[in-house]
């Protein structure tokens, strides 16, 4: 009875313990799917869909004109120079064209109804992140893998079946990595806006995986940071 008495209490006392932390628990969020972008073809798929939403943003802001106000695409000088900023300028002008909209050149005299379209991009490089676990119930399905091959070896009468489900496994662990590029440690915020005088009426934001080493498309790769020691 004393032993019975001893666990009840050995019990309470570790869910109480349970109950009260420091700090908040960690918890996942729930599954979602980002893009990964990893070619020139992935830049034009984004600047069709952009100027489809800005053709949309014109028709519902100026729905009584009879012309739309003229757009001008205004990147900024440092970013023009990269390969995503250079390509997504020509890109955006030409899906914009394309789609009836009236586009001005830089060198143009255009007066202050001409909406100003400018873009900026963001890489984010992340040092210290969790990308992969392993599924639930991998290391049972593992197990049982191997005492079945091990009882198909002793007893079956075609133990070459035993592999069967380990290539079938494989198999749909390929078709997953085919339609899923994987994660990286770098992502990419692309923003897009249209101002006319000091007033944004258009906006669009996009985060994007990249591969780790296609960071110099979006971001200057001859920058340096530099701690600077605070104490």
């Amino acid at each position: 009875m004393k032993s019975y008495w001893l666990v009840t209490l050995l019990s309470l006392l570790i869910l109480a313990g349970c109950s009260h932390r420091p700090i908040p628990v960690a918890a996942s969020y729930p599954a979602t799917a980002q893009r990964k972008m990893q070619a020139a073809h992935h830049w034009d798929v984004l600047a069709n869909d952009v100027a489809k939403r800005i053709k949309k943003t014109l028709e519902l802001t100026f729905p009584n004109a009879a012309v739309k106000p003229s757009l001008v695409v205004k990147p900024k000088k440092e970013q023009e120079k990269l390969p995503f900023g250079k390509a997504f300028s020509t890109l955006l002008k030409t899906k914009l064209v394309q789609q009836g909209s009236v586009v001005m050149t830089h060198a143009a005299q255009y007066d202050n109804k001409t909406l100003n379209v400018e873009y900026d991009m963001q890489v984010v490089h992340h040092k210290d992140r969790r990308l992969t676990y392993f599924p639930p119930g991998l290391m049972t399905a593992l197990s049982a893998g191997v005492w079945m091959v091990a009882q198909a070896q002793d007893r079956w009468k075609y133990p070459g079946l035993a592999t069967l489900p380990f290539a079938i496994a494989a198999d749909i662990n390929s078709a997953v990595e085919y339609y899923l590029p994987g994660e990286t440690n770098t992502e990419v915020i692309l923003s897009t806006s249209i101002t006319m005088e000091q007033q944004y009426i258009f906006g669009d934001s996009r985060i994007y995986y990249i591969n780790d080493g296609d960071y110099d498309h979006y971001e200057d790769e001859s920058k340096m940071y530099r701690m600077v020691n605070q104490w």
